[in-house]
């Protein structure tokens, strides 16, 4: 046995657990297919939950021999897809305060933790205008409207519930939030419904504008590659970043995270997302990657082709890997870092900061 290779096949196993392939929603009933994995639970002994409570109809397991292709490790990964059916007595029953909530747990059901595997889908009558194809492309590299919208409603309820079992805080308790990379709003569109206090910056400027036109709860700046932005010093007391810091080579980096200290106050929180071993297994890339990342620190894997259309330098925009030793040393030249919690920034890995005392 290839000992990385098994290591990335139970990250995914262990830190993703499940992934939703296809939500519908057809008036007071909701439709999920997708995949399961489990290491220690029996398939018979898998609950699959919407709002706590168990699906009214399961076809569980199914074959999946496709499957075996990224986790033929796992057991039962030849039979790990299923098909969920629940209907609620009206279409907000579907929908706690503005959102479903999907779990796979084992037998005892939902715990204080089970958020970082749950999937979360927004209330359709509360969606605002979505982007174009091509804006979701630049951000998820993909122009698919469904996984744009549910990816970002699952990392904002996660982010939400993070900071509520690690600060007993809310979002709506933080005085102003700043989403560093907002793209095309994935999660902005979503934090509003949480705070009222958001600012959405990023460099594309399309997306920047298109933001600014259908999103009327939050604030939003264009700014430039490089820092410093216009933005006054000590502004946000919360930072979230998806998926920004895996495309930004070293010095580029160091420049804004020095900008993010500078833009933070004391005691400010950041969550940033990074690669890790869930979103490889995922994307079924090679462990020597994963070794090669974790023996510099820091793997610049080659440029990103998806803003080219929208930044003139096409060599600025990489595929970037971190170590999780090289981030809890070298980002803490700007921050005390608290945590890495594997999978949960979508399939990234969540890197929890905090922006010590002046």
């Amino acid at each position: 046995m290839n000992i990385h290779q098994a290591d990335i096949q139970l990250a995914a196993a262990k830190h993703l657990r499940w992934m939703p392939g296809s939500i519908v929603i057809t008036g007071n009933e909701i439709m999920v297919e997708g995949w399961a994995l489990s290491v220690w639970d029996a398939q018979d002994q898998m609950r699959f939950l919407i709002n706590g409570s168990d699906f009214a109809h399961v076809e569980w397991p199914l074959e999946s021999h496709d499957l075996l292709v990224p986790f033929g490790d796992i057991p039962g990964a030849a039979a790990s897809r299923f098909r969920c059916r629940h209907t609620g007595q009206a279409q907000r029953d579907l929908f706690v305060d503005g959102f479903a909530r999907l779990s796979i747990t084992g037998r005892f059901g939902e715990h204080r933790l089970s958020y970082r595997t749950a999937w979360y889908v927004a209330d359709p009558a509360r969606e605002l205008p979505a982007p174009s194809p091509a804006q979701i492309q630049r951000v998820i590299g993909t122009p698919d409207l469904q996984s744009f919208l549910f990816g970002g409603a699952t990392i904002v309820k996660r982010f939400e519930q993070l900071l509520l079992d690690r600060f007993d805080r809310t979002l709506a308790s933080f005085q102003s939030i700043l989403d560093w990379g907002c793209g095309a709003g994935r999660l902005t569109r979503y934090l509003t419904q949480l705070s009222p206090k958001v600012t959405g910056i990023d460099i594309d400027a399309d997306n920047i504008a298109s933001c600014a036109r259908t999103l009327p709860g939050a604030r939003f700046l264009r700014v430039d590659l490089m820092p410093p932005t216009e933005l006054p010093a000590g502004s946000f007391d919360l930072v979230v970043g998806l998926s920004v810091l895996t495309h930004l080579d070293e010095q580029v980096q160091d420049a804004w995270l020095a900008e993010l200290q500078r833009l933070t106050c004391p005691q400010a929180i950041l969550l940033l997302s990074v690669q890790g071993l869930a979103q490889m297994s995922l994307y079924r890339a090679p462990p020597e990657l994963h070794l090669q990342a974790h023996r510099e620190g820091i793997l610049d894997v080659g440029s990103n082709s998806q803003l080219e259309e929208v930044i003139e330098d096409r060599s600025y925009y990489r595929n970037v890997m971190h170590s999780h030793d090289y981030i809890l040393t070298r980002w803490a030249r700007w921050f005390d870092v608290l945590d890495i919690i594997e999978g949960t920034a979508g399939n990234q890995d969540v890197v929890v900061l905090r922006r010590r005392a002046d």
